[in-house]
């Protein structure tokens, strides 16, 4: 029982979807920390995304002990549509959704849950560890106390965090009253990235009340064989495709907020996605697969986009100096060549002058 509770708990059913895809290193220490929780009244959904290894096996061995355990299995179809399908599968009042190689503390969703009775709130959202092997590791928390944002009182508070950080960027460690996840099922299911921010806007145009707590309850565990990780040319178009789609989104949620965007948040917006087109463009260009001529014509196809175009030329007209130049020398400088349409001087850029001022910026950051 957490300490200044005023309301007594009530056992709800909660929902935990976990999803699932060739993580037999992980999988039983992600479903071992949500068996063994302090808030028992749990309906455990585990989706098994056309897993190719040793997990299916795993999850199946412990179905047979831990009635509690719902499986859904299909071919691959990736992270959103599973994110979407484990909210339309949900019995629970409540869901959280946990990734298979990541793990929760034993008392993360009692904490969650009896802080979202006691503030009467529509989410909760917690703070996190990360594990790399063996070792974990402690973010600088942003929080040190709880923080209850009603949604006449979200700005500027929620929207620094949405559109300053990437704090809110992951769907998971948040437990979500399911009756504001209703426009889940309208997001694009075959988006691979950045999904979960496109899945957490339509959460927050939904949402009456949020609560932040400093607890660090949920853990990410570093692991270099996910979908994140893998940079072959095809995978870095999608993600192009994708990281411009959902920043477009974020972009134009601006008005669905009815915010009146004194602290530019449109700006950042712009400017996330210019980072990570930067970004992206230079792990494409690494991958050898274009000539030349094929890139710059690659390039101009991302960035004559409408949706593109429109971002680019907003941020022309209002300027966010301090915001771009904080992005390092490097994405800056590549920055100011997309936002001018300078295709052949960013190839070259790459081609010459890139590796350089990375190598610079990495030992000076020693």
């Amino acid at each position: 029982m957490i300490a200044g509770v005023k309301n007594t708990m009530k056992q709800e059913i909660i929902s935990i979807v976990v999803l699932a895809y060739n993580t037999e290193k992980y999988i039983k220490k992600c479903l071992d920390s949500i068996c063994k929780q302090t808030y028992q009244k749990l309906e455990i959904i585990v989706i098994l995304d056309g897993c190719s290894d040793k997990t299916e096996k795993i999850v199946r061995k412990f179905a047979e002990k831990e009635k509690r355990i719902r499986i859904l299995s299909h071919e691959n179809k990736g992270t959103c549509f599973c994110r979407i399908e484990g909210y339309q599968n949900a019995k629970g009042k409540y869901i959280m959704y946990v990734d298979s190689d990541d793990w929760i503390e034993k008392n993360t969703i009692e904490v969650m849950y009896q802080n979202l009775l006691d503030y009467e709130v529509d989410l909760v959202h917690c703070q996190y560890k990360r594990q790399k092997e063996k070792e974990i590791k402690i973010p600088k928390n942003i929080l040190n106390r709880n923080v209850k944002m009603n949604v006449e009182e979200l700005e500027p508070q929620f929207f620094d965090l949405l559109y300053y950080t990437n704090n809110c960027n992951s769907i998971c460690r948040q437990l979500i009253s399911k009756e504001i996840m209703s426009d889940m099922p309208q997001v694009d299911s075959d988006l691979l990235y950045n999904e979960d921010l496109a899945c957490n806007l339509t959460i927050y145009k939904k949402m009456k009340s949020i609560l932040f707590i400093p607890d660090e309850l949920y853990v990410y565990r570093k692991n270099p064989n996910g979908i994140t990780k893998r940079m072959d040319t095809m995978l870095i178009q999608k993600k192009i495709k994708d990281m411009c789609q959902v920043h477009y989104e974020l972009y134009d949620a601006i008005s669905d907020f009815g915010i009146h965007d004194k602290k530019k948040y449109k700006q950042y917006a712009c400017i996330k996605m210019l980072y990570q087109l930067t970004y992206l463009f230079y792990r494409l260009k690494k991958s050898n697969h274009f000539h030349k001529v094929e890139f710059i014509s690659y390039m101009e196809s991302i960035v004559n986009q409408a949706e593109i175009k429109e971002m680019i030329q907003y941020l022309h007209k209002n300027p966010n100096d301090i915001a771009l130049k904080e992005m390092g020398p490097t994405t800056y400088q590549t920055s100011i060549y997309l936002m001018n349409e300078k295709y052949h001087a960013l190839y070259y850029y790459y081609k010459l002058i890139y590796s350089i001022i990375l190598f610079f910026e990495r030992k000076f950051k020693k």
